[in-house]
């Protein structure tokens, strides 16, 4: 079972990370204007700040999502670790902004999502989805079948994970 839940990490780790670069290619000042909003650093650091997050999201992501692609165990593992501690950080960042600063803006992905415990929910579960995927690595000779249900599983939850703090949001506004 362990096998499986590393190989379903293998694939949607790497996908959120490469999902959230794509987002922030698309909207490059989203991430500062919300370091700003957040008003953790200094005014002056968030945009070297916010460059230092999308290189590590598009460093980890693309080296986990090669190191899938190429079945190699250890660079899986190691971008899995890198992973899990930048999740984690990530997590234990939106937790604070998210008690101390009600309603700025994520700036996860580019997109305009509120800071919420949810978006520090969604990191602590993908830091350890990543964490599990570099304690066990990658399955060793997964059939056609094993594969495929990692490939779907790792979709399904990096779509569920992608989409969980904003569609809290909305249920919320929508409910109120």
């Amino acid at each position: 079972m362990t096998g499986l839940l590393a190989g379903i990490a293998a694939v949607t780790v790497p996908l959120v990370l490469l999902a959230s670069l794509a987002g922030q290619v698309r909207r490059p000042a989203a991430l500062a204007a919300a370091v700003r909003a957040h008003r953790v650093l200094p005014a002056a650091l968030a945009g070297p700040a916010a460059a230092a997050v999308i290189a590590a999201e598009a460093l980890i992501g693309a080296a986990g999502a090669a190191a899938l692609l190429l079945r190699l165990d250890g660079p899986a593992r190691a971008a899995g670790g890198a992973a899990a501690a930048l999740l984690a950080l990530y997590a234990a960042y939106a937790a604070h902004v998210a008690r101390v600063r009600r309603g700025v803006p994520c700036g996860c992905g580019g997109a305009g999502t509120p800071m919420t415990g949810w978006v520090a929910g969604r990191a602590a579960a993908l830091s350890a989805l990543a964490l599990t995927g570099a304690l066990y690595g990658l399955p060793a000779g997964p059939t056609l079948y094993e594969s495929s249900v990692e490939v779907a599983a790792g979709l399904v939850f990096a779509v569920l994970l992608w989409t969980l703090p904003h569609a809290m949001t909305e249920e919320r506004r929508t409910a109120g």
